[in-house]
């Protein structure tokens, strides 16, 4: 997440708490600290975005789906958690991939 990990210089408590849960997980090319935004910052969520080629949360979903056995993508932001699910329907990958943040991979394993 850009705030987390750019602001806030963290980067690896997502990871741990994964880890944590016994969650099988592989990073993307863009990470951690390089992390590639969903589009939604910056109160980028409320403008019009229909004169980009792609979006960025759909290019970002698009390359999870490049690695092999993805089909979850975890977030650890709210903004992200909109951005992706809807990059998700409006990309057609609702059967390829599925958005959820990392405190619903937590309720589901207590």
């Amino acid at each position: 997440p850009c705030y987390l990990g750019r602001y806030n210089g963290e980067t690896e408590a997502p990871r741990r708490l994964l880890q944590a849960l016994g969650v099988q997980f592989e990073e993307m090319r863009r990470c951690g600290a390089n992390s590639f935004c969903c589009g939604a910052g910056g109160g980028r969520i409320w403008m019009d975005d229909s004169k980009l080629e792609k979006r960025p949360s759909v290019q970002r979903i698009e390359e999870a789906l490049e690695i092999d056995g993805v089909n979850l993508f975890i977030v650890a932001c709210p903004k992200d958690y909109t951005m992706y699910n809807d990059a998700v329907k409006s990309s057609g990958n609702e059967e390829k991939i599925m958005v959820k943040d990392i405190i619903e991979l937590v309720e589901e394993a207590i």
